[in-house]
């Protein structure tokens, strides 16, 4: 894609661009925000970098490429939400109006290059303008390691090839960090920087505000590079340790030819779809024998035989098994989502609200259609910065029905500042890029152990966004990893529902084999998992489905926690109940907050009476999610709420094939 950079000058703005390079995509304009007092350096701006903006200016000469400017003014940042909505006068709509001005100016432009590591702050912001554009973001610095990233820096500093990338020292303000670290390189600071880390837990890339930095030389500075002259440093007051000085450059020119850029480009590292975690436990999974793949009467024609549900527990709202019978697509939809508004407004809910979605369609093929449809229901601008997660497969529905959704949702007092979640639209090498109108990760602020809904991941190549190679044993384990990427950010680590649906039952060994490996063996047997939650296995529920997106092999979604407590089997009255009815490899994982106590509850049945039995010994506060064949869906399962989901076959986590799974959670207020 062609993409404007947005860049401050610093080595971060800079160093995402070379990556950008080496992804394939083209480099056409620069794009940058200064304060309108150019006498300033700096502004209480909590999002740009203004020091050294005067010598930005430069960069279009040294790179012959346009460079975009506008004034922000001091005071600029309105809105200081973590996620953030457009707000009148802040400098974020400075942003937005620079890159209407790209836009305008050169259509061709699809993507953004911004150079953010660990501030969600600034990702989300530019973030919503980009969607507000229709532009990608491009940040493959993004969750990076720093000592990682920080040592590639200085190799790309230290290659004695042309465009050598230079990045020096303008601003410190961190202990041990003084007056002459000021103009210093980063290979000639960074063994200063790695000491302070080991002492004081300073961030090596400065992401703690300890330094900022101006780029003299880059292998995209094509037509020249920055030659210092000398620096100006400018008066501190000592007691505060912040020391700041002004570059005095002169422009060099200089020709680098496509071969000195791509010498850099093929010298820059990048990180490995399995890192060395994951590589490990790839290389344990050994040979897999395959499963049966037997076909499946794929023509479902049944009645529909179950009905709408809703429930509401505590401050949750469950909808279950919206679907309809209209003509078209589009009809059913609108349908739907006019059966959806009648039940928000009986409850005086709002789309907003919705935490979790599940999204069954008749064949994947129909998921461009719907997708435009629900992308406007639940529209980012209209119902704020944080759709609702969401797991999207094709199975069989019948009657006509094209379409079927089921939803949680909270309704508490204050939730307009209850929800919070993880909505990552920009590529980067940490994990895939939500590729809908969706989050990756969706809680509630008040849940004091943080229970997260994890929308459904596939094995995506992050930095491309194209679906790894056709192969069971690396898909698995590479979309396991992209969920326990998201578990590990936003520091839920213990897991209380796992699904993984597949489209062909001779996938179902290998996932029970990566599963195994991620949940005990690996976790002990080797230092790079020491920190790895000891997942219960039994949690794992396999489901043979239709399709999945862009026909990946599997997809794992559910739900996970901060922290827990796993019932002892005796002690627990419905566990004790479940026992009697030998269906002694359900689990139950129960999940205490200040407001309630939740029981989540994985369990196979082998028959009708074995699954109605296990029904019946559920309170009434349930919600239950069924897996099963159509043919086996009925209103006959009794008065708990009941999301149906259909499924060819389900599988537990050793492989074994039931006739029903399901998985219960349980309000004890």
């Amino acid at each position: 894609m062609k993409f404007v950079a947005l860049i401050s000058g610093g080595k971060d703005s800079c160093f995402n661009i070379i990556h950008c390079l080496k992804q394939g995509h083209e480099l056409v304009a620069l794009a940058n925000l200064h304060p309108i007092d150019k006498s300033q350096q700096e502004l209480d701006s909590f999002m740009f970098q203004t020091v050294g903006h005067d010598i930005v200016p430069y960069y279009a000469t040294c790179t012959g490429l346009p460079l975009y400017r506008k004034e922000i003014h001091p005071f600029g940042s309105k809105n200081v939400e973590l996620n953030y909505t457009p707000t009148v006068s802040d400098e974020i709509e400075d942003l937005y109006e620079l890159l209407s001005q790209v836009v305008r100016e050169k259509p061709d432009v699809e993507a953004v290059s911004v150079g953010a590591i660990l501030s969600s702050y600034q990702r989300t912001r530019v973030e919503d303008v980009c969607a507000r554009l229709g532009l990608v973001v491009l940040s493959y610095l993004w969750q990076r390691d720093q000592l990682e990233l920080m040592q590639e820096m200085c190799q790309a500093s230290q290659t004695d090839t042309p465009g050598d990338f230079e990045a020096r020292l303008i601003k410190v303000a961190a202990v041990g960090l003084d007056q002459s670290s000021l103009g210093k390189t980063l290979p000639e600071v960074f063994p200063t920087l790695m000491k302070l880390h080991n002492m004081y837990d300073v961030h090596i890339c400065g992401e703690g505000g300890e330094f900022e930095t101006m780029v003299l030389d880059a292998p995209f500075f094509s037509k020249g590079r920055l030659k210092l002259l000398s620096k100006q440093d400018s008066p501190s007051d000592e007691n505060d340790g912040v020391y700041n000085t002004r570059l005095n450059v002169e422009f060099e020119e200089r020709q680098l030819s496509n071969a000195d850029l791509q010498a850099h480009l093929d010298a820059l590292p990048q990180p490995t779809l399995l890192n060395d975690q994951w590589q490990e436990l790839y290389d344990h999974m050994g040979e897999i024998p395959i499963g049966g793949s037997d076909s499946i009467e794929a023509n479902f024609k049944n009645e529909i035989s179950y009905d709408i549900s809703v429930s509401r527990v505590g401050n949750l709202l469950t909808v279950s098994n919206l679907y309809s019978n209209a003509t078209t697509l589009e009809e059913q939809m609108q349908d739907i989502f006019k059966q959806l508004d009648d039940i928000l407004k009986k409850n005086r809910t709002k789309p907003s609200q919705v935490l979790h979605c599940t999204l069954i369609l008749d064949d994947m093929s129909l998921f461009p259609q719907v997708n435009q449809i629900y992308s406007s229901y639940f529209d980012v601008i209209k119902n704020g910065p944080l759709p609702p997660a969401r797991a999207c497969i094709s199975s069989m529905l019948g009657n006509g029905s094209l379409v079927q959704m089921s939803l949680l949702l909270d309704v508490s007092v204050d939730h307009e500042r209850n929800k919070n979640g993880l909505h990552v639209q920009g590529r980067s090498y940490w994990a895939p890029s939500n590729i809908g109108p969706y989050s990756q990760a969706i809680w509630l602020k008040d849940d004091c152990n943080k229970t997260a809904f994890i929308s459904g991941q596939i094995a995506l190549e992050p930095a491309t966004m194209t679906l790894a190679m056709n192969d069971a044993k690396l898909q698995a384990p590479l979309s396991l990893k992209h969920f326990d990427t998201l578990k590990t950010t936003i520091n839920t680590p213990n897991q209380l529902f796992m699904t993984c649906m597949v489209d062909d039952n001779s996938v179902v060994p290998t996932i029970s084999r990566v599963w195994s490996l991620y949940c005990s063996e690996m976790a002990y047997e080797s230092d790079l998992w020491m920190n790895k939650s000891d997942d219960p296995q039994e949690i794992l529920i396999i489901a043979q489905v239709n399709q999945l997106p862009k026909g990946a092999l599997c997809e794992w979604s559910g739900a996970a926690c901060q922290e827990l407590v796993v019932e002892d089997e005796d002690q627990d009255e419905c566990t004790q109940e479940l026992k009697k009815l030998s269906l002694s490899d359900s689990k139950e994982i129960t999940v205490k907050n200040s407001k309630d106590q939740r029981q989540f509850i994985t369990g196979f049945a082998k028959n009708l009476d074995q699954l109605l039995q296990a029904l019946d010994a559920l309170p009434r506060s349930s919600k239950v999610t069924l897996y099963c064949h159509p043919t086996d869906m009925s209103r006959d399962h009794g008065g708990t709420n009941i999301e149906y989901f259909p499924v060819y076959r389900v599988f537990d986590y050793n492989g074994q094939c039931h006739r029903y799974a399901y998985q219960a959670i349980v309000w004890n207020e």
